[in-house]
């Protein structure tokens, strides 16, 4: 690896971890997944079409991951990264190097919390323009300082870990005899049965557990891919829920809530409010810190309604600096929702000067904790793990596109769900955000996506979990009796993945940190490959 493809490859690291190019949580479920930011590893080392077999089989591992509330369990981006410099250096397979990327994955979540806690230091500094009342000043606070911060905790560390790292991994390789690297491939197909797993904690419920064996049986005996698979069951789903009625209770709802009419501004303008919007969007998270989380991230998403209404009262102007700096902790689309309607508030506020600032903090802090668990239940618990299983396959085979074509696809309907929220919030009050949550809108999405999402997993299950038994038996002079062929298999095909999936299902469900489910997937690969029994 050259110097330049290795601080390229530290650039990208950052570009994952911030807010360009897609916004916050844009470039979260896109750039910082493996199976977007292997595609563009290879790109760097010039070989894309590993770069994404690789990025993809690492995706697996971490499909069911969910950040919420500040958490961070892993840093799927470093494990993603790295492990596909790795294995394009290295020469190795895709599933070993998924045993090297989970390691440096643990490790990466060290950045996460060394980044939230010395973001801290910057609320200080917002602090300080805050009481000078400067909210053209606040982006020095929320990008400018936590940016030039994270740059160098994220390049460092990667271009050591690139430049040197890679070049000892690949002595240490070549070191090496095949039966070692047998053994780590024997793990690294195992592993995608943590992920899977992680994902069903969120969607194996009800009758969706049906369409999970579905799924896996639709794989097993008729040999689909993931994509048809994912068709035809979508076609099922939407049949089963028509059916049942369940979509008519979706059309009664948006009835009651109401279509988004035409926006009447009175001291704001459509563009103050998309700048706002467009603020958030992209740097909710810029400044994330263990004191105050999103609050400064909120200030400068609330700067341009601030300037157009009180740029001729600086003492306005300082108090609703004062209001929106403080603690805000939600999900980014959903969160569009407060944006638009404490703008309205605000504008209100201008005309009649009778909202306190109780009122503010009422709505903000009434309406972040219920958004931030829809939220995080639509798009990081079903959206996200559901898109990227759809393209992960295709994208194991190398077809250097589905990254890109999921990219685009995640990029429209998350920015256009919060764009629709936004609107309707400014134009309808926090009346119309509440109906619709009562409506029961996104809880009839969220299990129309758990029975879609069951039967994609099934297809992962029986096309990505690789486990195998080598146990066999003379049976006569002729025969050979393969436990794995002739039992198993016959049994079943991917009999050994469905119960081993199913394993780590029950262990998270116990409560078992994922961690320690990884170190029993590795030790039982390690144990049976030196066996020679799987």
């Amino acid at each position: 690896m050259t110097v330049l493809q290795a601080i390229l490859i530290a650039i990208l690291y950052y570009v994952a971890n911030s807010p360009w190019p897609f916004g916050g949580l844009g470039n979260y479920a896109i750039i910082y997944r493996p199976m977007v930011s292997g595609l563009v590893v290879g790109i760097i080392l010039g070989d894309p079409v590993t770069g994404t077999i690789v990025g993809a089989t690492i995706n697996l591992m971490y499909i069911g991951f969910i950040s919420a509330g500040g958490s961070m369990p892993a840093d799927m981006s470093l494990a993603g990264i790295l492990g596909t410099a790795v294995a394009i250096t290295s020469g190795i397979d895709a599933e070993a190097a998924v045993a090297f990327a989970v390691p440096l994955g643990l490790l990466g979540a060290l950045v996460w919390v060394g980044r939230l806690t010395l973001d801290s230091f910057f609320v200080r500094v917002a602090d300080k323009y805050v009481e000078e009342g400067k909210p053209e000043k606040v982006w020095i606070a929320n990008i400018l300082l936590p940016q030039l911060l994270l740059f160098f905790m994220t390049t460092i560390p990667c271009f050591l870990a690139a430049y040197f790292g890679t070049a000892y991994v690949k002595g240490f390789i070549d070191s090496l005899s095949g039966k070692f690297l047998g053994i780590l491939s024997t793990v690294g197909g195992m592993l995608p049965a943590v992920g899977i797993g992680m994902m069903l904690l969120a969607i194996y419920k009800g009758r969706a557990r049906i369409f999970f064996f579905l799924g896996f049986f639709a794989a097993a005996y008729l040999g689909l891919g993931i994509l048809p698979l994912a068709l035809i069951f979508f076609c099922v789903t939407l049949l089963m829920m028509i059916s049942e009625g369940d979509l008519e209770g979706v059309k009664s709802a948006e009835s009651q809530v109401g279509a988004v009419e035409a926006v009447t501004y009175k001291y704001l303008t459509k563009k103050d409010l998309r700048k706002s919007w467009w603020n958030w969007m992209y740097y909710f998270q810029s400044c994330y810190n263990y004191e105050r989380m999103q609050g400064v991230g909120f200030l400068h998403a609330m700067t341009y309604v601030i300037k157009r209404l009180y740029h001729d009262d600086p003492e306005q102007r300082k108090a609703a600096m004062r209001r929106h700096v403080q603690f805000f902790n939600t999900e980014n689309a959903t969160g569009s929702a407060v944006i638009g309607l404490v703008a309205a508030m605000e504008e209100q506020n201008k005309e009649t000067g009778n909202i306190g600032d109780e009122a503010f903090t009422s709505i903000k802090t009434g309406l972040m904790g219920p958004l931030a668990g829809v939220g995080d239940t639509i798009w990081q618990g079903v959206m996200i793990p559901l898109l990227i299983s759809i393209f992960v396959g295709l994208s194991k085979d190398g077809n250097v596109a589905m990254p890109i074509v999921y990219s685009i696809l995640f990029y429209i309907l998350y920015y256009g769900f919060g764009y629709w929220l936004l609107n309707l919030s400014y134009k309808k009050g926090s009346e119309a955000i509440l109906e619709m949550m009562e409506s029961g809108i996104f809880k009839k999405v969220v299990v129309g996506a758990g029975y879609l999402g069951c039967a994609v997993m099934g297809g992962l299950v029986r096309n990505f979990v690789n486990i195998s038994c080598k146990v066999e038996f003379q049976q006569t002079a002729e025969t050979i009796f393969s436990l794995q062929r002739d039992f198993f298999d016959a049994l079943l095909p991917g009999l050994l993945a469905l119960l081993l999936t199913l394993g780590c299902y029950k262990l998270l469900k116990k409560g078992w940190a994922t961690y320690w489910v990884l170190l029993l997937l590795v030790a039982i690969g390690v144990v049976g490959g030196l066996a020679g029994v799987i």
